[in-house]
């Protein structure tokens, strides 16, 4: 009978033991890091879940991971937190940036934009566009500034995007709609030209050479204006080089 209490008392014990050891290899996982997210703990229905990490994670591993700059600043501008895309833009740590006066990161034309954006106003979300000198020039972004209440503190929140590419799309467009306007300019100036040459040929032909050269003095110094306009780069409005109406003979204006 003692023999099998003692059978007993060794299950019992090893049992035991096997449990000591599985605690231990949890405990020590949880304390090194081991990648345990949450803990299971009952059985059946009775389980419950328990989550070994803080429910902002998510939202901070996305913060630090997405493609625009993000920075809190206090209400009077002291840079609270900046991820590492914002620093990449500026050309710095972003562990040398908390504790940083916002406004040492911008140059001193921009302050008065940035001063605005730090402004609470009714706009639940104030945008404006903002230049950042880095290393390799001043870089135009777009930046959202939203107003926090943390515990009664106000936090303000910045969000960066890079306007870099869209800047140089919109320049793209303004030389490509400058060049068509000044192609269509030179074609219209051509074309009148060409119709006062040969409105005074006409005039010529019925004999009224006085007529045929003031066609010719006046279509010379409409072309020497507009051809001036066009070789020396200045803008040209659109519309300013068309044609009214067809050069007619006897009328005053070819």
């Amino acid at each position: 009978m003692s023999s099998a209490r003692e059978d007993d008392d060794t299950v019992f014990l090893a049992q035991l033991q096997e449990q000591i050891s599985t605690l231990q290899r949890t405990l020590n996982a949880i304390g090194g890091g081991g990648g345990i997210d949450a803990v299971v703990l009952g059985a059946g229905d009775d389980e419950q879940v328990f989550s070994l990490t803080s429910a902002d994670r998510p939202y901070r591993v996305i913060v630090e991971n997405m493609g625009e700059g993000a920075m809190t600043v206090s209400e009077h501008g002291v840079v609270l937190y900046a991820n590492p895309q914002v620093a990449s833009f500026l050309g710095v740590d972003a562990q040398s940036m908390p504790g940083r006066d916002i406004a040492d990161y911008v140059g001193v034309d921009q302050l008065p934009t940035l001063t605005t954006l730090l402004t609470s106003s009714d706009l639940p979300t104030r945008r404006a566009e903002l230049t950042l000198p880095t290393a390799d020039g001043d870089l135009p972004c777009l930046v959202a500034a939203t107003d926090l209440d943390v515990d009664g503190v106000v936090v303000r929140c910045l969000v960066f995007t890079d306007l870099t590419m869209q800047k140089l799309v919109e320049q793209q467009v303004a030389t490509d709609s400058a060049r068509a306007e000044r192609t269509l300019v030179a074609a219209e100036v051509n074309d009148t030209i060409v119709q006062g040459l040969v409105a005074a040929e006409m005039a010529l032909d019925l004999g009224q050479t006085d007529f045929a050269r003031s066609i010719v003095a006046r279509t010379s110094s409409h072309a020497r204006h507009w051809i001036g306009e066009l070789a020396g780069g200045e803008s040209v409005a659109p519309g300013t080089a068309v044609r009214t109406g067809p050069a007619r003979i006897g009328s005053e204006n070819p």
